[in-house]
C-alpha cells in the first residue's frame, strides 16, 4: 500500500474492505426469504394448523398458540442464520486486512526493516483471524442447517442461505407491559378457567366466611412454623371445622395466585431482557461503531501526513470491522429477545432468548 494513497474509500475498495454487511457475495436467483415469506413457508408446510376444524373457542386458542410457537421457532432460526451469514462476511474482510498486514511485515522483514519478533506478531494476528473465520463459517453452516430443517424452502441449506437477506431488518417495536399482560392472560388456556373456578368458589362463601377462612388458615400455618415437629397444615373436607366450601375456595385461590405469579414472572423477565438487549444493540451501533469509524478516518489522516504506518491503518480497518461484527451479534440477540417476548404475549412460557454461538472477533493488532 504506497504512501500517499489518501482516499480511504478507494483504498478499501481496491482491497475488498469496503463491502457493507448487506453486499451480496452470492446473490440468489429466487426471491429473498424475508420474515413474511418465512411465515408463509412455515404455514404452507403444516396445513392442519390452518385448515383443521376449530369451532370451539378453546380449540381456536390452542391452535393459535401452536402457530405462534411454530412461527417463533422458525423466526429465531432465521435471525440466527441471517446474523451468522453477515458475521462470516465481516470476518472474511478482517482476514483480508490481516493478510495485507502480514504480507507487508514479511516484506519489511526481508529487507531488514522489521525484526523477526515484529514479523511474527503480525503473522500470529493473521493466524488468529483465520481461526475466527473457520469458527464463523461453522456457525453459519449450523445456523443454515437448523433453519433448513425447520422450514425447507430449498434443495439444501446452502441454497436456502442464498435466499436470505444480507442483513437483519430494523429491530421491532416492543409492546408495553400492560399490552403484554392483557394479551398474555387472554391467550393462556388456563387463565379463564381458573378465574371461573375462583369466582364460583368465592361465591359459595359470604365475606365473613371468607375472612374466617383466611384467618384460620394463617393461624394454622403460623402454628406449624412455631412447632416444626407438628404435622404440616392441611385441609380435609371430612373435618367438621373445615367445610368443603372452604377447601374449594382456598385451593382455587392458591391455583389462581400461582398462575398469576408465573405469568407475571415470565412477562417481567421477557420484557427486561428485550429492553436491555435492545438498548445494548442501539448503543453499540450509535456509539461503539461510530467511534471505530471516526478512529479509522483519523488514522487515515495521520497516515496521509506520514504520522501513522500502514499497519496502523490496517489495524483501524480491522477494529472497525470488529465493531460491525459485535453490532450484528448484539442486534441478533435483541431480535431473539423480542421474539421471546412475543411468545410470552401468546401465553407461552418464557424460556429465555434463544442461545446463539458467536465466534470471537479477532484481536486488535498491536505490534509494528
Amino acid at each position: 500500500m504506497p504512501r500517499g494513497h489518501a482516499d480511504l474509500l478507494r483504498w478499501e475498495q481496491a482491497h475488498g474492505l469496503d463491502q457493507p454487511v448487506h453486499a451480496a457475495d452470492d446473490q440468489a436467483q429466487d426471491p429473498p426469504l424475508t420474515l413474511d415469506a418465512l411465515d408463509a413457508l412455515v404455514l404452507a408446510e403444516r396445513p392442519a394448523l390452518r385448515v383443521g376444524p376449530a369451532d370451539n373457542p378453546l380449540d381456536r386458542t390452542a391452535r393459535d398458540r401452536a402457530i405462534a410457537a411454530l412461527l417463533g421457532q422458525a423466526r429465531a432460526a432465521w435471525v440466527e442464520a441471517v446474523a451468522a451469514r453477515a458475521q462470516r462476511r465481516l470476518v472474511e474482510q478482517m482476514v483480508e486486512a490481516a493478510d495485507l498486514a502480514a504480507e507487508l511485515a514479511r516484506r519489511q522483514h526481508a529487507v531488514g526493516h522489521f525484526s523477526t519478533e515484529q514479523r511474527l506478531r503480525h503473522e500470529r494476528t493473521h493466524t488468529e483471524v483465520v481461526e475466527t473465520l473457520v469458527a464463523a463459517r461453522a456457525a453459519e453452516q449450523q445456523a443454515l442447517a437448523r433453519l433448513w430443517q425447520q422450514v425447507g424452502g430449498a434443495d439444501d441449506p446452502a441454497a436456502l442461505g442464498r435466499r436470505l437477506p444480507a442483513a437483519l431488518p430494523p429491530l421491532p417495536a416492543l409492546p408495553s407491559a400492560d399490552e403484554v399482560a392483557i394479551r398474555q392472560r387472554a391467550r393462556h388456556p388456563a387463565w379463564a378457567q381458573l378465574q371461573v373456578q375462583r369466582a364460583r368458589a368465592r361465591a359459595a362463601l359470604t365475606e365473613d366466611d371468607w375472612q374466617t377462612l383466611q384467618d384460620t388458615w394463617h393461624r394454622m400455618v403460623a402454628e406449624a412454623i412455631q412447632r416444626p415437629d407438628a404435622p404440616a397444615p392441611r385441609v380435609h373436607w371430612r373435618q367438621p371445622a373445615w367445610p368443603h366450601a372452604w377447601e374449594a375456595a382456598l385451593t382455587a385461590e392458591a391455583q389462581w395466585q400461582a398462575l398469576q405469579r408465573q405469568l407475571d414472572a415470565d412477562r417481567w423477565q421477557a420484557q427486561h431482557a428485550a429492553h436491555d438487549l435492545r438498548q445494548r444493540a442501539q448503543a453499540l451501533r450509535q456509539n461503539g461503531l461510530a467511534q471505530m469509524r471516526q478512529l479509522e478516518e483519523e488514522t487515515l489522516l495521520r497516515y496521509n501526513g506520514m504520522l501513522a504506518s500502514p499497519w496502523d491503518l490496517l489495524d483501524a480497518v480491522r477494529q472497525r470491522l470488529g465493531a460491525q461484527h459485535r453490532v450484528v451479534g448484539a442486534e441478533r440477540d435483541a431480535w431473539l429477545a423480542a421474539l421471546a417476548l412475543d411468545a410470552v404475549t401468546w401465553g407461552l412460557p418464557w424460556r429465555g432468548p434463544s442461545p446463539a454461538t458467536e465466534p470471537a472477533t479477532a484481536p486488535a493488532e498491536k505490534g509494528h
